[in-house]
């Protein structure tokens, strides 16, 4: 069964889900055209679907994303040209409205770059953060590398 679905306008490579532990609740989807979507899953209004957000990042195609195990409102976006993104997510104040018809439509929040990083010389096509330890991650990218890192300052 199909419950929603929506066209990026380009070609999409890569989904997550905020965690996998709790209520539907966010996802992010990026994109060859160097954009990425997040989508508020709680409110799916009947014609007009979830709440996006739709953002931009470098010039280049968003080959993955990754929630932190420890904050979902914490994810990165690895990018062509070697980047990764560190962006926080801001709840609205209110996470539906009433339209005219009195159903429930999504309200989406903000996002907030909090820093950016070139770590390799080609595309990072896969990242992953240790479930115990904040900040510690290990990605691979096109220049045939793997690479351990943390990302730090994650508490402020």
């Amino acid at each position: 069964m199909l419950l929603w679905d929506t066209n990026l306008k380009n070609g999409v490579c890569d989904l997550e889900f905020d965690r996998k532990d709790c209520q539907m609740n966010k996802l992010v989807a990026c994109t060859l055209e160097g954009k990425f979507h997040i989508f508020d899953l709680r409110t799916c209004h009947p014609e007009h679907g979830f709440a996006e957000l739709k953002c931009e990042a470098p010039k280049s195609t968003l080959w993955c994303t990754k929630h932190l195990p420890q904050n979902r409102d914490l994810f990165v976006v690895m990018a062509g040209n070697g980047t990764m993104n560190l962006y926080k997510y801001r709840y609205p104040s209110k996470r539906f409205e009433e339209d005219d018809d009195g159903l429930k439509k999504g309200i989406v929040g903000r996002i907030e770059k909090l820093n950016d990083q070139i770590l390799a010389a080609q595309p990072i096509v896969s990242v992953d953060f240790h479930q115990d330890k904040i900040g510690l991650c290990c990605f691979a990218a096109l220049d045939q590398t793997v690479k351990v890192g943390i990302v730090t300052r994650l508490d402020r």
